[in-house]
């Protein structure tokens, strides 16, 4: 990664290009566009690719191009870089590796005490062979900064704090050597896979990993995404060797528990000292499967999500969450029978460790959730019936858990129950339970779905001024902590009610609201959501 350019040395690696005059740090997309033009010297690089590869996923003006071209011939002359107009640039100047003078030193000294490094590695074997021991060192592992996939101020810390809870606590937990947080960050600041402009890494190519390692002088790297909901979370997690890589992930109430589950199994799998990173002996099969079924189930590819999540089910010997997972898969492509003997299984499943306990209430959720939103209007009765005995039954394993979050969502399905049954006043006792459980949390956007449920109810029983003080209620809630997704899901709410009343125009201006804040987040659930409404076509799905 170090070449003489026109009897300027650059370092790839660490940023610089030296010259008699001392060194020069160069910055992180110039170098990144010098890269490119190094791979490809006998070659036109055109402007399309430099931009595409440089500047990924982020729209610019041919300009910045045009910047980090006269950086480099400031650096390297001016005609070390030929302009082919309109098309793109080349280098023109000789590239020479620099090769080091350490290999040949070795050598000869090796030649001088030859005989002496042969007594020497004699004795060694010959004690290692009497003590039978072998120290093999811990693989060296540098975390990325963690994604975050939830879409609130409440995490906005979550990448940086991420980082250096994982890296510091991976350090002091296990025997893993763990690439400090401070030198990950001034690395990638200089990498061409970091984005100035959002913050994020993308490693798009096998290559990017590797540079990328090589540059941290890492073993193991490994990405992370959270998402869920607040006090329910999952991440997600890639772990990258020299020779392939393996997807997983798991479970915690919080972003720091999360990190936990995380450091447990890489403590587990690498953090003694004689393990090393053996791909192949240690693959938990059925965790890579089941953490590729929820990265398709995310994107909304349930078909895929289905095939993975199955394969996970054959091997995996705890199959609750995989089946949770594959039920709600399997529901949101609309066969719903399917999903509830799945659910009903978890309900069944024996054993009384704190997973299993948290699965089957949620299976009893889930199973009230479906029967609300997918029944079929011939049955209603019977079957809101059975949403409530599946839900009143979720409420109970919740309140014995103290697990608050689950009894807010219990009372809020409940209380939809009673205002689809027209029963107001116990729907609003309901409803109102369940803000006050969401008023106790850091993220208290959770009290938007109560207060839309109880604006429906003000609006079904005619008190309008009352919908729309709820309404805005909801959305000084959400807006407070810039939940998006909360922010779209009240909006759909309010064009549901006005096109009910026939109030189209209204109801579609409501719905452009929810659609332009779609975009705007880039998060393609959201906007399938809104085009749903748009082609009155269910907008539910099960999360």
């Amino acid at each position: 990664m170090r070449y003489l350019l026109n009897q300027v040395e650059v370092d790839l690696l660490k940023g610089t290009a030296v010259t008699g005059e001392g060194a020069t740090a160069i910055r992180a997309k110039t170098l990144a566009v010098l890269q490119l033009l190094i791979q490809h010297a006998d070659q036109v690089v055109t402007k399309a690719q430099l931009l595409d590869t440089v500047w990924q996923g982020v729209v610019v003006q041919e300009q910045v191009l045009v910047q980090s071209i006269r950086e480099l011939r400031e650096l390297l002359g001016a005609d070390s870089i030929k302009t082919h107009p309109r098309i793109g640039y080349q280098l023109t100047v000789e590239v020479i590796p620099v090769q080091s003078v350490k290999v040949a030193r070795y050598w000869h000294a090796a030649a001088v005490f030859g005989a002496l490094l042969l007594a020497i590695v004699w004795l060694g074997m010959s004690w290692q062979g009497r003590t039978r021991s072998h120290v093999v060192q811990p693989p060296t592992v540098a975390f990325l900064p963690v994604e975050n996939a939830i879409l609130d101020d409440v995490h906005a810390t979550v990448p940086l704090h991420g980082l250096a809870y994982l890296s510091e606590h991976t350090q002091s937990l296990s025997a893993l050597r763990v690439v400090g947080a401070d030198h990950v960050l001034t690395t990638l600041s200089h990498s061409p896979w970091y984005s100035d402009e959002t913050a994020q890494i993308r490693l798009s190519r096998r290559q990017d990993v590797r540079q990328l390692q090589e540059r941290l002088g890492a073993e193991l790297l490994i990405e992370t995404r959270l998402s869920g909901f607040p006090q329910d979370m999952q991440l997600q997690y890639t772990l990258h060797f020299s020779f392939g890589a393996e997807q997983g992930v798991v479970f915690g109430s919080g972003p720091e528990q999360a990190y936990q589950a995380l450091i447990a199994k890489l403590t587990e799998r690498f953090g003694e000292h004689d393990q090393t990173l053996d791909v192949q002996r240690n693959l938990d099969f059925s965790n890579d499967a089941f953490a590729r079924g929820v990265q398709f189930y995310l994107s909304r590819d349930y078909q895929q999500a289905i095939a993975f999540l199955r394969l996970a089910l054959s091997h995996s010997d705890d199959p609750l969450t995989v089946r949770r997972y594959l039920a709600a898969s399997l529901a949101n492509q609309g066969e719903v029978d399917a999903a509830l003997l799945l659910l009903r299984q978890n309900i069944e499943a024996t054993g009384h460790d704190a997973v299993t306990q948290r699965e089957r209430m949620r299976a009893n959720l889930m199973m009230g959730y479906l029967l609300i939103n997918w029944s079929q209007q011939a049955e209603r009765e019977q079957q809101l019936a059975e949403a409530e005995t599946y839900i009143l039954t979720a409420h109970e394993q919740a309140s014995s858990g103290s697990d608050q979050l689950f009894i807010a969502y219990a009372l809020e399905e409940l209380g939809k129950i009673k205002r689809i049954q027209g029963r107001y006043s116990e729907a609003s006792r309901l409803l109102h339970s369940a803000l006050r459980y969401h008023q106790r949390f850091d993220a208290i956007y959770g009290q938007t779905n109560a207060l839309i449920e109880l604006a429906r109810i003000a609006t079904e029983q005619g008190e309008d001024q009352e919908a729309t003080r709820l309404f805005d209620q909801a959305h000084s809630v959400a807006k407070a902590s810039n939940a998006i997704p909360n922010q779209i899901w009240i909006w759909l709410a309010q064009a549901d009610l006005l096109r009910q009343s026939r109030q189209v125009e209204q109801a579609n201006q409501m719905a452009s609201r929810a659609r332009e804040l779609a975009k705007d987040a880039d998060d393609p659930v959201l906007i399938e959501r809104v085009e749903a409404w748009f082609a009155s076509a269910p907008i539910y799905t099960v999360n």
